[in-house]
């Protein structure tokens, strides 16, 4: 696979290692400190930085494709490199004006069938990182729903 230049990869890295949940965590400690008679703070406060940690996960797993996207980006742009560099050596050898427009017709064949093949493996990666964050999510809510619903218990 292409190597991601080194400036893009400090940029992923940064992007990979954001904390967005230290101030939500600051946020659950100072919730966990309320009193509110018949709820069970802590177990709210459990169940919040549960789905903390999910939304954490989801948020991973959307990253992950956009690091997938830029690598895919980077591994395109150089096999069109090559194949434009082969292309033009292919192009200086023909003679005629009919072989020149056999050959321009190969290549614009070859150039929709890549661009084809590359659209298919885009869509592949950012299928495969949707799905990833939107089941992280879709199976944290019914969670954090009857967490609530529990804590939440009038006593009788």
């Amino acid at each position: 696979m292409t190597k991601i230049p080194e400036s893009m990869q400090g940029f992923m890295k940064s992007l990979m290692d954001m904390d967005v949940t230290a101030g939500m965590e600051q946020i659950l400690n100072k919730l966990a400190q309320l009193q509110v008679p018949g709820v069970d703070m802590d177990a709210l406060v459990a169940s919040q930085r549960d789905n903390l940690e999910a939304l954490t996960k989801a948020n991973k797993a959307a990253m992950e494709g956009m690091k997938g996207v830029g690598e895919w980006q980077m591994k395109i742009l150089s096999k069109t490199i090559d194949e434009i560099s082969s292309a033009t050596r292919e192009m200086a050898q023909v003679r005629s004006p009919q072989g020149i427009v056999v050959e321009q017709t190969e290549l614009a064949k070859r150039a929709f069938e890549a661009a084809v093949t590359n659209m298919r493996e885009l869509a592949d990666i950012l299928n495969k990182a949707n799905e990833d964050a939107t089941r992280t999510i879709v199976d944290r809510v019914p969670e954090s729903l009857d967490e609530i619903k529990e804590v939440l218990k009038v006593t009788k």
